[in-house]
């Protein structure tokens, strides 16, 4: 499928007329809410303070999530591509995001494929599978989404009171298995983008399928069943883009109105997730300058839903990839925006590659739009290379220094940190983890 070439100057408009209030937000809300300072103490084993110890101080991974869909792993068709997948996940990712879509988690009723020797199903890697890769290289998995209006299993009924005899299952099997070892899960996904009440269920296309009409109660109600299966993992609400365009606070959105709602009403939303997928043509992403392109927009809708004092994930993220260098661009600037911010925790590529995407021949189809960070033949494009400088280098703290009385401060990046200190032909590595709000002094031994 073909599109008009995309008009650089007038989507980028608003970030180029907001250059300088853009660059300010972005350089000091980093410093202020990405860093922070930590003293590292050394003595010996006695105790005494050591002087003149040689010291590095390298950064193993972010505080902050960076991540990604995972479900083409170990889907390809080769090794070889499987392999590449594989290398260009981690290289970027500390947050993978692991399908436990119904339909295709329980695609017979109550054979739910948690085993790595599941039955294959493309673009939905079984759990346990995606878990020993997310163990082997210190990924944090993500699970989603726990319940969806749309792609229910063919078998459950089409009443609601008895659909929620099997939620019920479904909810205890997974949280048995998983709460607190996979830390947070889309709880209930896409809720007023798809309204699937009692009154609105002609929404039946190739994507947006299998529905079960629900009473107006309906996330109220997952959110009270998830919670007592649910201790420790987070909770999301997770709801499409249409958040973004809300002129707020003047006019509040119906995903802010709906939080307010399910708060007041005591439900545990621990996070809220706000998908930005720019699913457009070339004369869509010009309409969105003073909208999704617009800095001041971004910021006041993430201040916004930052009074809620819950952690802001930009929850699934795709830019359209027409003409790389605006692809570029965007990734760039919306990247440092969302990293600046107090309120967002997680920023979520969604999919990796076109050749990660969804492709229907006559229906919905992510691949169209070009949105992948590398291309089919998993070449990087420069989107990808421009967050490969942000998260392992601009973002990233690696100091070589001497304590000369016995100690130093420093001041990095949130996150896990190997500590290497050498004195008097001793050596001595530790690993400490740098976290806002958490401590800031740290003893070494040598």
């Amino acid at each position: 499928m073909e599109f008009s070439a995309v008009d650089r100057n007038a989507v980028l408009s608003r970030m180029n007329d907001q250059r300088e209030m853009m660059e300010d937000k972005i350089r000091l809300g980093i410093e202020a809410n990405r860093k922070g300072f930590a003293k590292l103490k050394f003595m010996d084993r006695d105790g005494k303070p050591l002087s003149n110890v040689k010291v590095s101080i390298k950064q193993k991974n972010h505080a902050f999530k960076f991540g990604c869909n995972f479900f083409k792993y170990q889907c390809f068709a080769t090794e070889e591509e499987n392999t590449l997948y594989e290398e260009r996940f981690k290289k970027l990712f500390n947050l993978a995001v692991i399908p436990f879509y119904w339909k295709d988690f329980e695609p017979a009723n109550g054979q739910m494929r948690f085993e790595k020797d599941s039955v294959f199903i493309d673009r939905r890697p079984p759990s346990e599978l995606c878990l020993e890769f997310c163990r082997e290289n210190g990924i944090e998995p993500k699970g989603h989404p726990l319940f969806w209006g749309t792609h229910m299993p063919e078998w459950l009924p089409k009443d609601w009171e008895q659909v929620k005899h099997y939620l019920i299952r479904r909810l205890k099997a997974i949280g048995e298995r998983y709460d607190g070892v996979i830390k947070s899960f889309d709880c209930v996904n896409e809720v007023t983008s798809l309204p699937v009440l009692t009154s609105e269920v002609d929404m039946h296309s190739s994507h947006y399928r299998n529905l079960v009409p629900m009473p107006g109660s309906y996330t109220e109600e997952v959110f009270k069943l998830a919670e007592r299966y649910f201790a420790e993992s987070h909770l999301i609400l997770n709801e499409t883009g249409g958040a973004w365009a809300c002129p707020t606070p003047s006019g509040k959105a119906a995903f802010h109105l709906l939080i307010d709602s399910l708060l007041r009403k005591g439900c545990r939303i621990d996070e809220i997730g706000l998908q930005y997928h720019i699913f457009t043509d070339a004369d869509g992403m010009k309409a969105m300058a003073n909208t999704l392109f617009n800095p001041h927009q971004l910021h006041s809708v993430m201040d916004a839903y930052g009074e809620f004092g819950k952690p802001l994930s930009v929850s699934e993220l795709t830019i359209n990839g027409y003409d790389e260098a605006v692809q570029e661009e965007l990734v760039y600037n919306l990247y440092r925006i969302w990293f600046s911010h107090p309120a967002v925790s997680s920023i979520v590529y969604w999919n990796l590659g076109e050749n990660c995407a969804i492709e229907s021949g006559n229906g919905w189809s992510e691949k169209k739009y070009k949105g992948g960070l590398i291309r089919d033949d998993f070449s990087e494009r420069p989107s990808y290379r421009v967050l490969d400088r942000l998260i392992n280098k601009e973002w990233h703290t690696e100091i070589e220094r001497e304590a000369v009385e016995g100690s130093l401060w420093f001041k990095g990046f949130y996150g896990d940190y190997e500590i290497k200190a050498s004195c008097n032909g001793h050596e001595i590595v530790r690993d400490i983890r740098l976290v806002k709000g958490g401590f800031d002094e740290f003893s070494v031994i040598i």
